[in-house]
């Protein structure tokens, strides 16, 4: 997969769906997302997005950096996740979005755990602690509520699935190439547990990036014929342009000065000492 620029997002879909029992089991799905990127490379299957992250990931303080912004982004996927479930009336939908919602939480603290290993000692017990509140702490025990403020807090529609399912494969093929970024300053001692985490990390996505592809074939057969398709191909072209303004006009991935000032704990807290 790290290897096939412009063919991620078709080996991600085929990976996911063979998980599941395989591509014949969601044909409307997998039609239209192969027939979507087939006519327009997502910026994100590139081979000049993933330099562009190679490059950024050299720096030792903005891959600890990213590491925290991953962590805070599954923390907040996990209360958008869980809101969703709440409001949801069909069984199969909501104990999804449940596991889900309780797989996001973790992730929020297995960003932590791969931020420990590969920079061990580069965050205070302190700030360490602070740090543990980024997850919910969402369980499948727990009983489901709507997250109290949140605009999620409505039943989840195909198309709220489909952005859903873009993101897993778009946070996929991030996850693959920070596994090869992250060998460059795990300590050697780390790298078997490095690699434990983010083999569980990988597997959660695929698996994520299945059970949304199968709620939207399950979802398409009730819908005029042509919806899902179009509802696919207008979020692909939203997510590139979502990409390319991360990017922007510096070409600096994922991560700006205008991002990092809202959040507090960002570079300001980012560990000083990498900086050398």
């Amino acid at each position: 997969m790290s290897e096939a620029h412009g063919a991620k997002v078709a080996r991600i879909v085929e990976l996911s769906l063979e998980m599941l029992g395989g591509p014949g089991d969601c044909p409307i799905y997998a039609t239209a997302v192969n027939r979507t990127v087939d006519a327009d490379t997502p910026p994100f299957d590139t081979q000049a997005y993933e330099t562009v992250y190679r490059e950024s990931a050299r720096d030792a303080r903005w891959m600890a950096t990213s590491l925290l912004t991953n962590s805070e982004r599954e923390g907040d996927g996990s209360k958008r996740l869980w809101s969703l479930a709440a409001c949801s009336d069909d069984p199969i939908e909501q104990s999804s979005l449940k596991q889900h919602a309780v797989d996001e939480s973790k992730h929020s603290l297995m960003y932590l755990a791969l931020l420990d290993l590969a920079f061990p000692g580069a965050v205070s017990p302190e700030f360490r602690i602070e740090l543990r509140q980024l997850s919910p702490g969402f369980t499948l025990r727990k009983a489901l509520y709507p997250v109290p403020g949140s605009p999620y807090a409505k039943k989840p529609t195909v198309d709220d699935f489909i952005q859903m399912n873009i993101a897993e494969i778009r946070t996929t093929i991030h996850h693959v190439m920070q596994r090869q970024a992250l060998a460059q300053h795990c300590p050697p001692e780390n790298r078997s547990a490095i690699k434990a985490v983010q083999d569980s990390l990988l597997r959660d996505e695929l698996a994520h990036v299945g059970y949304t592809a199968r709620l939207i074939e399950r979802l398409a057969a009730d819908l005029p014929q042509g919806k899902v398709a179009d509802l696919i191909a207008k979020r692909f072209g939203d997510f590139g342009r979502i990409t390319r303004e991360e990017l922007g006009d510096t070409g600096v991935f994922d991560c700006s000065l205008d991002c990092c000032e809202k959040r507090d704990w960002c570079r300001a807290k980012a560990p000083a000492f990498l900086d050398s």
